[in-house]
């Protein structure tokens, strides 16, 4: 088995258990009776937390394996996702929710990178597309599981599963054939496109974050529904990478297909159609899979001599803190509709950054 094969059955079971918590999050602390301003202020910690500790981690890997950081990291988040089943309503658990979650979500997503550049041969485009579509079937799979748990069964459960799956997910990297490098990071200079690319991207991961609930709320308050919304988003994508993964290429391409998402993300706001909006999620799903196809070549497309951890935190910093602010931002406006309006505006001007194609890639 190829080092891609085995970092792409990584990346779908590690997907489907931290997909369980992350896609459905903001709904459970909402059921729970946390308000939108609180679960917003969750947010800005656990974002925050991810930028320090993203920082801690690749620094962490000069003096002890990758591998065993992400073993760490897995027992972290689903100590997180248990302590979140069993905690009581007040500021103070949520708090310490979003600090553990922090530490074992973005111990995770920067070695998770890390690991994908150090996976990938020349062949980025395709392998970029078989971890996307890996990573698709794990968001296939995560709201079905959610689903019927929490309604046949008890978060307790929920959080079981979480902690089977992140464990198992760590046994494929341990067969990874590649060489460790631990000598000096550096920080890494980013282009300035691509670094206002980065920034404005966070904006659909807020909107992506708060979707869920904003379903909840406007569309149908049932957790299953949530799970097939999702479900349906996933198949698409998994439709797009398939067929179209080759052709993202083009800037041109991107930003009218980007101008329609934008316009896709304007009509589930103002429709209130519970079978509608399904038929808008499966196009909602084309949209975010072109999204992510052009994000992750702007993370992985990189020169020869990149120094790759030096690289990832610096890119790290720029995700988390970003997030963090708009999340602070999204604190004090205090309402969901007005947030995801303000995030679209901003997935909107990124069909105007023109990107530069990197050709002597590591």
């Amino acid at each position: 088995m190829t080092n891609i094969k085995k970092y792409n059955l990584f990346i779908m079971i590690s997907t489907i258990a931290r997909n369980i918590v992350e896609v459905f999050s903001s709904v459970l602390l909402y059921k729970m009776g946390y308000s939108l301003k609180e679960i917003l202020l969750f947010f800005t910690i656990l974002y925050f937390v991810g930028g320090i500790i993203s920082v801690i981690v690749i620094y962490l890997t000069k003096y002890i394996n990758a591998k065993y950081i992400l073993i760490l990291s897995s027992m972290i988040f689903s100590i997180s996702f248990y302590f979140m089943s069993t905690m009581d309503k007040t500021i103070s658990n949520l708090i310490i929710f979003g600090i553990i979650y922090g530490i074992g979500s973005y111990s995770y997503h920067s070695l998770r990178h890390y690991f994908a550049i150090k996976t990938m041969d020349k062949e980025r485009k395709k392998e970029i597309g078989s971890i996307l579509i890996f990573s698709n079937i794990g968001l296939i799979v995560a709201p079905i599981i959610v689903s019927y748990v929490t309604k046949k069964l008890s978060l307790i459960v929920l959080a079981i599963i979480v902690i089977v799956l992140s464990v198992v997910a760590i046994i494929p990297l341990f067969k990874l054939d590649i060489k460790e490098n631990n000598k000096i990071i550096k920080y890494q200079k980013i282009e300035k496109n691509k670094l206002l690319f980065f920034i404005l991207e966070q904006a659909k991961v807020i909107n992506l974050s708060l979707q869920p609930l904003y379903l909840y709320l406007f569309i149908n308050n049932k957790i299953e529904y949530i799970g097939i919304f999702n479900a349906i988003m996933g198949v698409s994508s998994c439709i797009f990478i398939y067929f179209f993964v080759r052709k993202i290429d083009d800037n041109k391409y991107f930003k009218y297909l980007n101008i329609l998402f934008c316009i896709i993300l304007l009509l589930k706001l103002n429709i209130t159609g519970k079978y509608l909006i399904l038929v808008i999620g499966f196009f909602e799903g084309l949209g975010i899979k072109m999204f992510e196809i052009v994000s992750a070549e702007n993370i992985y497309n990189i020169k020869k001599d990149t120094n790759i951890k030096g690289y990832i935190v610096l890119v790290e910093i720029i995700f988390c803190f970003t997030r963090s602010i708009f999340c602070l931002i999204g604190y004090f406006i205090n309402d969901i509709k007005i947030i995801l309006y303000i995030s679209i505006v901003l997935i909107f001007i990124i069909s105007f950054i023109k990107r530069k194609e990197v050709k002597d890639i590591s």
